[in-house]
């Protein structure tokens, strides 16, 4: 009976079809920007690109606001050379923050550079974080932040698509690769989410290690 809710929550409450739409037009844009560099799609037509949350203004775990010098010497490794990378945040700064990973030769994207293509500014201001996770959620890697719900999210959507999590990370060192270890549910339910919400749910199997 588990299964069956956790298959009701993927398949009926999802976002909006506009909110799809709109960022399948920047999901595309990436792809194309992305074979210009070299860099082909998965066989399920996603990726091309890699992605990146990186949470700053009022998040309350301080701890996990690093800088951009930290998020970058964390996370270079699971970048390829060049690769075009997305990056949902709510940082003001961003020409500036992020010039570790424009000097190390990634073309950066954000939800703002995308205004005209996809149309955003006809639409509800409040879409726009729900366009930032479906982009998010297309990388080929991801690196998150830990303790984010919306970096959790984009996790769970990746989990739904099929993705595996060991090109899921975050971009907090002591926490880099704990999304490739089956983890069931702690006392953190509401800051990360787990592997049970997506393994196994199209069948009457319980979620664990041998199937992650």
């Amino acid at each position: 009976i588990g299964n069956y809710y956790k298959r009701y929550i993927r398949d009926m409450l999802h976002f909006r079809h506009e909110i799809f739409c709109a960022a399948g037009k920047i999901v595309k844009f990436l792809q194309d920007a992305a074979k210009e560099e070299g860099f082909s799609t998965d066989s399920d037509g996603g990726g091309g690109y890699s992605s990146l949350h990186v949470r700053r203004g009022d998040f309350q775990y301080k701890k996990m606001k690093v800088s951009a010098e930290e998020w970058y010497a964390n996370t270079k490794e699971i970048w390829k050379k060049n690769e075009v990378l997305y990056i949902a945040t709510d940082e003001k700064d961003k020409a500036t923050f992020f010039e570790p990973f424009r000097r190390a030769g990634h073309k950066i994207y954000y939800l703002s550079d995308f205004n005209e293509i996809a149309g955003l500014d006809t639409m509800d201001p409040n879409w726009m974080g729900m366009i930032d996770v479906v982009v998010a959620s297309r990388g080929c890697a991801f690196a998150g932040t830990f303790r984010s719900t919306f970096s959790g999210y984009i996790n769970r959507l990746r989990g739904y698509y099929g993705l595996s999590m060991k090109d899921s990370w975050f971009g907090q060192l002591e926490q880099q690769k704990m999304m490739h270890e089956f983890h069931n549910v702690n006392l953190d339910t509401y800051a990360k989410e787990w592997p049970d919400a997506w393994l196994g749910i199209d069948a009457d199997v319980a979620p664990s290690q041998d199937i992650f």
